[in-house]
């Protein structure tokens, strides 16, 4: 997933230095997390932030790379934005900026909060467009030294040690950091931890980035895979990563209401077939064709940002998979749903890798060898988040809000073909999760990662043409959904046109099916006729009221995402699953007035769609609403 250019470039993400002051830092924000910052100092000095006196913090230029760096996580972290060539100090007394006069025109806003939350002086060193900064800095080493140190030595200044000083000022103050009578020590741990749990205005903005990551590839990238596979196109990795990048970057595209100006991608999408696979998180998309001929794998990730907050979602597709190509991702699968069920308040963090190397060990175990080291990281203001990694050895417990991309991989495995291009496969399953009290929230779940839903087929071979109507009718009789693949002719001479209009008479032959058996009581080909039909409470249309989209006036609203319609009841918006609407009509009363009647499933029905059964029927059941319109 390489990083090639800077993504905090945007007003809510970016650069703090426009030639007008248009930005504004949220003060509320700004004390609450000041505080949450040296509340966590005081009581973890000793453990991660180094016994230090004072914490230094310098943010570089800005850059066309992507990058990650804690110094800029932690400018947009408190005050909202990041700010390049900006150097803090914080210590027990006072924050020191040293910065130019347009940056420090911004910060002067928070000098009243900064006294107010923790009781400590903003001090404002304002350099000159032509000035070195020393003069400014040496300022700045007078404060340290002459407030009280807790060993009585020499001050003990923490910085982060992982991030080289970028551009003059930068370097100059590294050089007189490490010259001047301090003790330094590393603080990158302490804004690990610091970082690792999310607040609801940080959370909210993970949940936009992953829904933005999830319907881009469900509603972009799966259409355009079948499209090419479809009408056999020659298109590359590359350029499939290019379109998909303009389309996170304009969710207008796909019907995603989110700003723009907000978004950004995390990493260039990743495209990968044709038997060269690297899943490391510093991959890239080749320029080679997509190759989707019998027994292929695609695997396809997605990282998406909203107000800077990352998200991530990755896919394998299986083109006519064999044997082991099924058993491996039916196993990864199972493998990866098994660490995403141990992120849970209280658990070590260990036990998610754990758990997915169990299943692996006991399903199929020869796999074992193959499976990537870690299940994932901590993901945030920074893709991946040091100190939280999915691995077996970290002894770290989950706490609620904390954020994982839980990304879980077999690579170089043998799939006994004698196609050079598909002889090895690899098979990748990420998603981001948040960690819950007793249950963890899968943010990107609107993306299926279903067997079903992810493994195409297309029968080329003249031998398997006599099997088709076999293959079908089992489909059928198992009551699942037909394969969602399109499948492609033997005969090679009809044209791509022809082929397209027997598809669609094919599909629309499987609909008039579909209808008559549901007409006839029969339900529906694609319900689950294994055993009884569902009951109403198996119909869910949102499964937390966070979830319900906001309202827009007492209106009926019609969420065709989550199969739902919000009805204005008693002031309040409440929600019914389509599958309970028998019939919806509307009434002409006047030349002004009219109505809308809904009439509702309720037990003792004649006729009830879906398959639908009212286990209860003492409970109180809506049976119809009439709404007028004002």
């Amino acid at each position: 997933m390489a990083e090639h250019r800077n993504g905090n470039v945007k007003n809510t993400n970016g650069k703090a230095s426009a030639a007008t002051n248009t930005y504004t830092i949220n003060l509320e924000n700004f004390s609450k997390r000041l505080k949450m910052f040296y509340s966590h100092w005081n009581e973890y000095n000793g453990d991660l932030w180094g016994a230090s006196d004072a914490l230094a913090i310098a943010t570089p230029p800005t850059s066309e790379d992507l990058r990650y760096l804690k110094s800029s996580a932690l400018n947009i972290w408190l005050v909202g934005y990041e700010f390049p060539e900006t150097i803090m100090v914080f210590t027990k007394k006072q924050i020191h900026f040293l910065c130019s006069q347009k940056k420090a025109s911004l910060l002067d806003a928070v000098k009243k909060s900064a006294k107010e939350a923790v009781g400590v002086e903003v001090v404002m060193h304002v350099k000159p467009k032509n000035d070195d900064g020393v003069g400014l800095m040496g300022n700045i080493f007078e404060a340290v030294n002459a407030q009280p140190n807790s060993n009585g030595h020499a001050p003990v200044v923490g910085h982060i040690a992982r991030e080289a000083p970028e551009g003059k000022l930068l370097e100059t103050w590294a050089e007189k950091l490490k010259n001047a009578n301090f003790e330094l020590s590393d603080i990158t741990n302490g804004f690990s931890s610091l970082f690792a749990v999310k607040d609801n205005t940080e959370l909210t903005n993970v949940k936009k980035a992953a829904f933005l990551a999830s319907s881009v590839m469900r509603s972009f990238v799966v259409p355009k895979l079948e499209k090419i596979i479809d009408e056999e196109k020659k298109v590359s990795h590359s350029s499939l990563m290019d379109d998909t990048e303009k389309t996170i970057l304009e969710p207008a595209r796909i019907k995603v209401k989110l700003k723009a100006e907000n978004v950004d991608i995390c990493y260039p999408p990743i495209f990968q077939s044709g038997g060269d696979f690297d899943l490391k998180p510093s991959a890239s998309s080749n320029d080679d064709n997509l190759y989707y001929d019998s027994t292929s794998v695609i695997i396809c990730a997605i990282g998406s940002r909203y107000n800077s907050y990352c998200s991530n979602v990755a896919r394998t597709f299986l083109i006519d998979a064999n044997a082991n190509q099924s058993k491996a991702y039916e196993v990864l699968l199972k493998a990866q749903e098994a660490a995403i069920s141990t992120l849970k308040s209280g658990n070590k963090v260990s036990a998610a890798y754990q758990a997915a190397l169990s299943v692996v060990e006991k399903d199929a175990p020869e796999l074992a060898a193959n499976l990537t080291k870690t299940a994932g990281t901590g993901i945030g203001l920074e893709f991946r988040e040091s100190g939280l990694s999915l691995n077996a050895k970290n002894d770290r417990e989950f706490k609620p809000g904390m954020v994982f991309n839980v990304s879980l991989g077999f690579q170089n495995l043998r799939a006994e073909t004698k196609n050079p291009k598909t002889e090895k496969f690899s098979v990748l399953l990420a998603d981001t999760v948040i960690v819950g009290e007793e249950v963890p929230e899968i943010v990107t779940v609107s993306s299926s990662k279903a067997v079903k839903d992810v493994a195409y087929s297309f029968n080329e071979d003249d031998e398997e043409e006599d099997e088709r109507p076999k293959v079908k009718s089992e489909t059928r009789s198992r009551g699942t959904t037909l394969s969602k693949a399109t499948l492609r002719s033997d005969n090679q001479e009809m044209s791509k046109e022809e082929l397209r209009r027997q598809h669609q008479a094919e599909l629309a032959r499987q609909k008039n099916e579909e209808t008559a058996r549901r007409l006839a009581g029969g339900g529906s080909i694609s319900t689950d006729n294994r055993g009884a039909g569902k009951t109403i409470g198996d119909v869910i249309a949102y499964k937390n009221v966070n979830d319900l989209p906001p309202p827009r006036g007492l209106m009926i609203q019609i969420d065709q995402k989550n199969e739902a319609i919000l009805l204005p009841i008693y002031g309040t918006m409440v929600p019914f699953h389509v599958a309970t609407v028998k019939s919806v009509s509307s009434q002409q009363e006047s030349h002004r007035n009219c109505y809308i009647r809904i009439i509702f499933n309720v037990p003792g029905t004649p006729f009830s769609p879906h398959g639908l059964y009212h286990p209860e029927v003492s409970r109180v059941n809506l049976s119809q609403g009439s709404f007028i319109p004002l």
